[in-house]
């Protein structure tokens, strides 16, 4: 991978950030409140200050290229891209500080998760709260991820060690998984030092596959071709705690930690007979428990396609598809953007 760098525009560390796909922008986010819009060519082009309060999120909309969503504490901003001077409108409903926001396919629903375990949808068309997820997370909900292809369904996770799947058209919880006890072997007290808070959660683009960034070090990987979620297999991803994870393609995943360190994986390689490594009930018995820790390893290491040792711990990751359409070139490529505890944002190329 070779890297290039961001510079000149936040004055503290980087938290979030998101690529436009269709004019190859990026929008980051800082703890010093500022928002910042770079070119293509990593030139900064527009900024947005609001002082005294953190940019934890940051999304482009894909049908309006210039349209950006933004949390700054318990507020998310809309704001226009040409003209930063104001919000173009503000959504207040959320009493605690938001941790990330997510858009549905359809750009119709924006949902914000926050302090306060709860998750607010809101509809984009009228502008105001759709539904208020709230009473099954019992700690800081941290994020939030709408499923594809199902139209009222929504997952989120927290530090509860809760993955929840809603419905938030009614809205109720439809199942809930909880990382200790899947992640956690028979007599195995690490959770107490590493629990798997979850961080982040990824889907491929077809829906079928899901990643948990966890801050035990390990990424879960699970099912989604059926209704529910249904738990795969576990990467023994890093030396510290997942704080990102993003599918490339339906079997690319990229993971990066406060181990900094970014690895890229090959999905496929991982047997198909591991389907249901893991049950609903966990196993009492120390040899089963030894054998599917045996496995997973198995699986990362045949997983596992190159790891890259960043400079810093990695706060969010942001990944921008380009075509190389040169008689030479190798086909598609990709910019991976790396947000970490330095004011500056990595460029790393990944084929």
């Amino acid at each position: 991978m070779t890297t290039t760098k961001l510079s000149g525009g936040h004055t503290a560390s980087v938290l979030t950030l998101c690529a436009q796909t269709k004019t190859n922008q990026l929008v980051s986010g800082g703890e010093d409140g500022t928002l910042c819009v770079w070119s293509d060519d990593g030139r900064l082009a527009a900024k947005f200050n609001k002082p005294g309060v953190e940019c934890t999120s940051v999304l482009f909309s894909k049908e309006k290229p210039n349209l950006i969503y933004a949390s700054f504490g318990e507020e998310i901003l809309g704001l226009d891209s040409l003209r930063l001077t104001e919000p173009v409108f503000v959504f207040k409903s959320n009493q605690d500080e938001v941790n990330q926001i997510a858009l549905d396919p359809k750009e119709e629903f924006l949902a914000a998760c926050d302090d306060g375990c709860e998750i607010k949808i809101y509809g984009l068309l009228d502008r105001k709260v759709f539904k208020t997820l709230r009473y099954q997370h019992t700690n800081i909900c941290s994020t939030t991820l709408f499923r594809p292809n199902r139209k009222w369904e929504i997952f989120s996770g927290g530090l509860d060690c809760r993955f929840v799947h809603w419905d938030f058209s009614k809205p109720k919880c439809l199942r809930q998984l909880n990382m200790q006890e899947i992640q956690t072997a028979s007599g195995d007290e690490s959770y107490m030092l590493n629990p798997p808070f979850i961080h982040h959660i990824s889907s491929s683009p077809d829906g079928n596959s899901y990643a948990l960034a966890l801050e035990n070090g390990k990424v879960p990987i699970l099912d989604g071709k059926g209704k529910y979620l249904q738990p795969q297999y576990t990467l023994n991803a890093h030396g510290q705690g997942v704080s990102q994870v993003h599918f490339l393609s339906e079997s690319t995943l990229i993971s990066a930690g406060n181990d900094c360190v970014v690895t890229q994986w090959d999905l496929s390689k991982a047997e198909c007979s591991q389907h249901g490594l893991f049950d609903d009930h966990i196993s009492t018995d120390s040899s089963e428990s030894n054998h599917k820790d045996e496995k997973c390893q198995a699986i990362t290491q045949a997983c596992k396609v190159h790891s890259y040792q960043h400079p810093s711990k990695i706060n969010w990751l942001a990944v921008d598809r380009i075509e190389d359409n040169s008689s030479t070139g190798n086909g598609n490529t990709c910019r991976l953007f790396v947000a970490d505890q330095t004011t500056d944002i990595s460029v790393l190329n990944v084929t």
